[in-house]
């Protein structure tokens, strides 16, 4: 499912939006309605004591004298109907509407000697105020009630006065919200317009100093991305170029001994070109080996469910035969100090890594020369060294032989110049570094490679 950045901040700024108005109308509606339904019903107990006045005892007997313009002004309402009730002890009827109740019902509001609550009379809903008093010794009952149209009318009137408001709220602060967020993702709209314009050839930096503080760092990032892309780009195509004229040069060497192969008299002759074409092809081979080691080196280049527990002494004596064999050829003494060091890692890779290691110091070293490997380890990281007591590596260009085709100028002998690159790369992804000191004698050249145990 796609994630959406804009509607994701919609979500999480108009729901707490929404919760908000939610919680503030009931709230609201309280507030308002509460003060206006207690200041009717202190209007229609002021009515109820109002009839209190009118009741005296005359021989015993209660006499409830109520003219008859004082009648019209209790019940004199433009919306709602009034009616009133005086009960005299046992709730005998005395004056007012017949019938009208007066009895308190379960949960009735009580307020000292006055009684509120809701009930029907004469097929209308009621609001009524019961008030006890006593007059010359003798408990009395005074009700008034009113029906509730105008209470409802007045709900009504309160909910549409919050209700209409808040919309327009809602909806103003929608789509300020929407407006607002569609805004500030306009320079991620203007990113994405300038990435969808580019082409492979032509990879240019986004413009950082417009970009907002937030993704100022992202573009930035973005932005060194490019700038490590195009500089791989470049060393491939380096690497293209070059590789392409170190596979033209034995392919020149090898189609022109073959051309003169067909004129040649001489048995001898024949048998010398013959040799020269094998031993371009061996050369040829090796350096079609050693890029696809190189490649195989680089990230992506080999899975990484291929590494496995790797003891160095023990993958250094299963190589080793090849390089005692040259060792003995070329009259070089070749020794080990093998230490125990294990580490997580692509054995294939890892062994040609000490091979390009030991093939360059047998190359270089001349007769009668030494040559040491070594390795060993601690808790952090496993050692890999190749000393050598030959012509050594001038300090100026001990960062320069890892450049890929790179030989230095005094090479006495013919390579490909990838051995170290490759040493570079495959120890590179093992979370390794590679170094190259002078020998503790001060001649020759020590290669390091640590390498972190657990790979």
């Amino acid at each position: 499912m796609t994630r959406s950045l804009r509607k994701a901040l919609l979500l999480w700024l108009l729901l707490p939006a929404a919760l908000a108005v939610l919680t503030f109308l009931p709230l609201a509606f309280h507030l308002v309605h509460q003060p206006a339904i207690e200041a009717l019903d202190r209007a229609l107990a002021d009515a109820s004591l109002a009839l209190v006045p009118h009741l005296e005892m005359v021989g015993g007997e209660p006499r409830f004298v109520f003219p008859t313009a004082a009648e019209q002004i209790l019940r004199a309402d433009r919306v709602d109907d009034i009616y009133y009730l005086v009960l005299g002890p046992n709730n005998r009827f005395v004056a007012g509407d017949a019938g009208l109740p007066h009895e308190a019902p379960e949960g009735a509001e009580t307020e000292g000697d006055r009684v509120s609550f809701y009930s029907h009379f004469r097929g209308h809903p009621i609001r009524v105020i019961a008030i006890h008093r006593k007059v010359a010794g003798e408990p009395f009952v005074f009700v008034t009630a009113e029906t509730t149209r105008k209470r409802d009318q007045l709900r009504v009137d309160l909910a549409f006065a919050l209700i209409l408001p808040l919309i327009f709220f809602a909806a103003a602060t929608g789509f300020t919200i929407w407006f607002g967020i569609r805004h500030a993702l306009l320079p991620v709209e203007d990113i994405r317009r300038a990435l969808h314009g580019m082409e492979h050839r032509a990879l240019r930096p986004l413009d950082s100093a417009s970009a907002p503080g937030e993704i100022r760092p992202l573009v930035d990032e973005f932005n060194q991305l490019l700038l490590r892309l195009e500089q791989a780009a470049e060393a491939q195509q380096r690497f293209v170029a070059n590789a392409a004229h170190q596979l033209r040069t034995p392919l020149a060497g090898i189609r022109a001994q073959l051309e003169v192969l067909p004129r040649e008299g001489d048995t001898s002759s024949r048998e010398q070109r013959i040799g020269q074409c094998i031993g371009a092809i061996e050369r040829l081979g090796h350096l079609i080996n050693q890029m696809l080691v190189l490649l195989s080196a680089e990230p992506g280049g080999r899975q990484a469910d291929l590494a496995e527990t790797v003891d160095l002494p023990d993958l250094i004596r299963e190589r080793s035969p090849e390089w005692i064999r040259l060792a003995e050829e070329r009259g070089l003494d070749l020794g080990f100090e093998l230490e125990a060091a294990q580490l997580r890692g692509d054995p294939l890779l890892l062994g040609e890594m000490i091979a390009n290691l030991v093939f360059n110091a047998l190359a270089y070293t001349p007769a009668p020369g030494e040559v040491t490997v070594r390795c060993r380890s601690n808790q952090q990281h496993c050692m890999i060294e190749v000393e050598d007591n030959g012509p050594g590596i001038p300090p100026e260009f001990r960062e320069r032989v890892f450049e890929r085709f790179f030989r230095l100028p005094s090479a006495s002998r013919p390579g490909s110049g990838l051995g170290l690159p490759i040493v570079r790369e495959i120890a590179r992804g093992c979370g390794g570094t590679v170094s190259l000191e002078a020998p503790p004698g001060g001649h020759g050249t020590l290669v390091r490679v640590e390498l972190a145990t657990q790979g």
